[in-house]
């Protein structure tokens, strides 16, 4: 049987050399057990090369090449007839040349062709007729061109294509006709273009259409009746909305981002929402709605001075990730009841304190924990060791806050202290006995299951040990922080192996001290002396000898 396999091996490895001629020894060439090959003819410098041509118009109509690959090789035109053999040919890849025009015939012979990439490329124009001489098409990328305009060039013809990526154009609409062509579209990238209505765009008329990017244009005005009713995904961030008319009720995803949205309104959140970005814009405050199915809700970056009493396991029984972050919020409160597997407040310049009851209302779901990202808040300097009591905590997020003093309470709950997630980095720690249980427990249990938590855990004070990391002292018995500041002193600057440091080592004087040294001196001084004379003598009994001679 092995020698079987061996043989059907080498036959295959035969076949390919034959059919491929040297585009090997340029290329890298991979067969599969299926019999079918990829050429990977990535940067390899094949603009005016003509094995380029040559090669693949020799390649035998018998060999199965499922994929090739011509990107970033300087291609400004193909050659007609290039691709006259590939008939199997299922992907192919021309991104990152500078190819300005396509020549339909070039394609006309693919009829196995599924994929096809054209991006970061030099065209200004596109013609849909591409789409009719490639009828297995179902993958089309021409992002990062300069495509300005679709010219409608083929007939009433629906193709097969599923994904459609125009990305990163001069885009600002759509041919009516084109659309109409695009009944099996499922997903379509129009973002970063120069679109300013959907109706331009034609949208309505793609019946398949499950999922839409229509974000960085320069969007005002977001019309949910130019939409197809089987969106699910409606990505449209980064425009210039200020106001939504209708609503799409079987929309699941809405990305909304960083536009210039001041109110929602209620019929905006549908039951089949399940999440909604609404983050960078001008709310100041939030509407009373129930959403049974919603799970994910950001409204970070926003005018809102308070939680919304509204956000509740009332409204949203299936929320389970909540971000408040970069908000003017001055008091965390959380006024109604809460269960989360996740909650951000980042961000938050006006934050000062968290009290014993602040969070009171979050909790974990039930037989589940909380994720709790309290970070980056400037202002932050006290947190109650009783704020987080009644919590079945993930992780702990407390980074870069403004904490001088965290209290063993508010991370360890019981003695039977388990370890999670805990980053207490980037805060001015004062690093005196009250801290003492960070080394005694917080450290080493994070040494040896999360060590990245200890890199830049650091005290801010005393000045004798500024800027060192807590996890210098990893492994010390002694109570360090509890230790006076002479002696902590005195405990960095002897453990030099471990800490660069600038102190220096002092002895204190006495006299058996001074007698020590002072004999030490005498002996080396005679043994370098004596050393000196012997040399001599050697030296002289060899010129000696020498002259003998």
């Amino acid at each position: 049987m092995i020698i079987y396999l061996n043989v059907i091996g080498l036959y295959l490895l035969w076949t390919v050399q034959i059919s491929t001629c040297d585009i090997c020894s340029t290329c890298s060439c991979t067969i599969f057990i299926n019999e079918e090959q990829e050429i990977n003819c990535h940067g390899k410098h094949l603009a005016n090369n003509d094995m380029l041509n040559f090669d693949l118009l020799t390649l035998s109509n018998h060999q199965i090449l499922n994929k090739l690959v011509l990107s970033k090789n300087n291609i400004v035109n193909l050659p007609r007839n290039l691709l006259k053999k590939l008939q199997f040919l299922r992907n192919l890849d021309l991104s990152e040349n500078i190819i300005e025009k396509i020549y339909i015939t070039m394609f006309i012979d693919l009829n196995s062709l599924e994929n096809l990439n054209l991006s970061k490329n030099s065209l200004k124009t596109f013609d849909d007729s591409l789409l009719e001489v490639l009828p297995a098409l179902l993958s089309l990328n021409l992002s990062y061109n300069d495509i300005d305009s679709i010219e409608h060039l083929m007939n009433n013809t629906i193709t097969k294509i599923n994904t459609l990526d125009l990305s990163h154009n001069n885009i600002s609409s759509l041919p009516k006709e084109f659309s109409a062509s695009l009944l099996n579209l499922q997903y379509l990238d129009l973002s970063f273009n120069k679109i300013h209505s959907l109706e331009n765009c034609n949208l309505i008329h793609l019946h398949s259409l499950k999922k839409i990017y229509i974000n960085n244009n320069f969007i005002i005005t977001l019309d949910m009746q130019a939409l197809p009713k089987t969106l699910i995904e409606l990505h449209s961030g980064y425009n210039q909305i200020s106001e939504i008319l209708y609503n799409l009720v079987h929309i699941e995803i809405l990305n909304l981002q960083h536009n210039n949205i001041s109110a929602l309104h209620a019929n905006l959140i549908t039951n089949n929402l399940q999440s909604l970005n609404i983050s960078g814009n001008l709310l100041s405050d939030f509407p009373n709605i129930i959403s049974e199915s919603l799970k994910v809700l950001d409204i970070s970056n926003n005018k809102l001075t308070y939680v919304p009493e509204v956000i509740s396991i009332k409204n949203f029984p299936l929320l389970f990730q909540l971000d408040v972050s970069n908000n003017p919020v001055e008091n965390l409160t959380i006024n109604s009841d809460l269960k989360l597997n996740l909650f951000v407040a980042n961000k938050m310049n006006m934050l000062k304190n968290i009290e014993k009851d602040t969070l009171a209302n979050l909790r974990s779901p039930s037989n589940d924990c909380i994720n709790l990202t309290i970070s980056n808040n400037k202002m932050l300097t006290f947190i109650h060791e009783d704020a987080l009591r009644h919590m079945n905590l993930c992780s702990l997020d407390l980074s870069n806050n403004q904490l001088s003093y965290v209290a063993q309470k508010l991370i360890m709950h019981s003695s039977n202290f388990t370890i999670y997630s805990v980053n207490l980095q980037g805060n001015p720690l004062k690093c005196n006995c009250t801290l003492q249980w960070m080394l005694n427990d917080l450290v080493p249990q994070l040494y040896t299951t999360q060590p990245r938590l200890l890199d830049d855990l650091r005290c801010a004070w005393p000045s004798q040990i500024s800027n060192i990391r807590m996890v210098h002292w990893y492994g010390w018995k002694d109570q360090v922080f509890c230790a006076s500041t002479s002696i902590l002193k005195e405990n960095l600057t002897m453990n030099v192996a471990s800490v660069v440091t600038t102190e220096v080592i002092h002895f204190d004087s006495s006299t058996g001290l001074l007698i020590v040294v002072g004999i030490a001196t005498t002996v080396l001084t005679l043994l370098i002396v004596g050393g000196i004379v012997w040399t001599q003598k050697v030296a002289i009994k060899r010129r000696r000898i020498n002259r003998k001679f």
